[in-house]
C-alpha cells in the first residue's frame, strides 16, 4: 500500500509539474521551478498563477494600447494612419528643400543615370521585347511576376496585415499599413510625374510614333491632345513605371522593418528587380522608367518608415528584434526538481 501511494504521489506530481510547463511555454515562454513535494507544489503553484495573470494583464493593456488607445485609427493622434499618411506625402513633397549637399549629389548622380538610360532605351527595349520568344520560362512567369507590382502586391500586404494581427504581432500589422502609405505616396508621385511628362510606352510608340525611347508629349497631354486615332492612355504614361515603384516601395518597407534578419532585405529587393525586369519583357515600359520607379519606391519607403520610428521611439516595433534561442533545461536544488523554458 504505501509503494503504490509513493507511486501516485510520483505519477500526480510528474502531471502536475507537465501541466504547468505547457501552460507557462504558451502563455509567455518564462521560466519556472515546480516542485515535487506537496508543500512547495502549492507554493508554486500560486507563484505561477500570479505570473500568469500578470503577464495576461500586460497582454491585454499592450493590445489596448496598440489597437485602441495607441489607435491607429485615430484621427487626430499624429500616430493614427491617416493623419501619418498625410504627413508623409507633405514631408516627401518638401523634401528636396531640405536637402543637403550630399543628399543632392546623390540626386544628380541619378539623373545621369537616367538621361544615361534614356538614350539607351531603344536598345534595351530590343533586347527585353524577344526575350519571351526565346525563353518559354520567362514567357510563363513574367506575367506572372509582374503583377507583384500591382494586384498580386496588394493583395500580399493585405494578407500579410491580417495573418499578423490574428496572430497579435504587431510589428507585422505594422509593416503592412506601412507599406500601404509607401504604396500610395508613391503611387502619387508617380502619377504626378506621368501627367507632366506624357511620354510612349513602347508598345505605342511602335504603333504610333515610332520614334526611339518613346515619344515625350508633355504636361497633361493625354488630355490637352486630340488625336484623331483615339490613342488610349499607353500613349502617355509610361515614365515613371508605377509597377515598379509599389513594388520596391512594399520591398524598401519589409526590407528595412526587418534588417535585422539578413535574407529579408535580399528576399524582398530581388522581388521587386524582377518585377522592374518583368515590366521590360512585357514590352509595357523603358529601362529609365523602370530605374524612376524603383527610385520612388525606394524612397517613398524609407520616409515612411522613417517617420514611424521617429513617432514611435519608444515602441517595441520601432526597435530591431532581438533572435532568441529556445531553451530547456533541467534543475536540481537539494530535494528540488524543475523545469527552466526560455522561449
Amino acid at each position: 500500500m504505501h509503494a503504490t501511494n509513493n507511486s501516485r504521489t510520483i505519477v500526480v506530481s510528474l502531471i502536475n509539474m507537465t501541466l504547468y510547463t505547457i501552460i507557462l511555454f504558451f502563455c509567455e515562454g518564462t521560466a519556472f521551478a515546480a516542485n515535487v513535494l506537496a508543500g512547495d507544489s502549492i507554493i508554486t503553484h500560486s507563484e505561477l498563477t500570479t505570473k500568469t495573470f500578470s503577464h495576461n494583464i500586460i497582454d491585454q493593456k499592450t493590445h489596448v494600447n496598440f489597437y485602441k488607445t495607441d489607435s491607429i485609427f485615430s484621427l487626430r493622434s499624429k500616430k493614427g494612419y491617416f493623419p501619418s499618411l498625410i504627413h508623409n506625402i507633405g514631408e516627401q513633397a518638401a523634401a528636396p528643400f531640405h536637402f543637403t549637399t550630399k543628399q543632392w549629389i546623390y540626386t544628380g548622380v541619378a539623373a545621369c543615370i537616367t538621361t544615361a538610360l534614356i538614350f539607351a532605351d531603344e536598345d534595351i527595349d530590343e533586347w527585353a521585347r524577344v526575350q519571351k520568344q526565346k525563353h518559354r520560362w520567362i514567357n510563363k512567369s513574367s506575367p506572372f511576376i509582374t503583377e507583384f507590382g500591382s494586384n498580386y502586391g496588394v493583395y500580399s500586404v493585405i494578407a500579410s496585415g491580417l495573418i499578423s494581427a490574428a496572430f497579435k504581432n504587431e510589428k507585422g500589422v505594422q509593416t503592412s499599413l506601412l507599406a500601404t502609405q509607401a504604396m500610395i505616396t508613391s503611387g502619387i508621385w508617380t502619377q504626378i510625374i506621368k501627367q507632366l511628362t506624357g511620354r510612349e510606352r513602347p508598345m505605342a510608340s511602335y504603333i504610333f510614333s515610332k520614334a526611339d525611347g518613346g515619344r515625350w508629349h508633355g504636361p497633361l497631354s493625354r488630355f490637352l491632345e486630340k488625336s484623331a486615332d483615339n490613342r488610349s492612355v499607353i500613349s502617355y504614361d509610361a515614365f515613371p513605371s508605377g509597377h515598379t515603384a509599389t513594388a520596391f516601395s512594399i520591398a524598401t518597407v519589409f526590407a528595412t522593418q526587418y534588417s535585422d534578419h539578413k535574407a529579408v532585405p535580399v528576399l524582398f529587393y530581388s522581388a521587386a528587380t524582377l518585377v522592374g525586369i518583368s515590366r521590360l519583357t512585357e514590352h509595357e515600359h523603358w529601362g529609365s522608367d523602370v530605374f524612376v520607379g524603383a527610385l520612388l519606391g525606394y524612397f517613398s519607403g524609407k520616409q515612411v518608415v522613417n517617420h514611424y520610428n521617429k513617432t514611435h521611439q519608444n515602441s517595441q516595433s520601432s526597435q530591431p528584434e532581438q533572435k532568441q534561442r529556445t531553451e530547456i533545461s533541467f534543475t536540481q536544488y537539494g530535494n528540488q526538481f524543475g523545469v527552466s523554458i526560455i522561449w
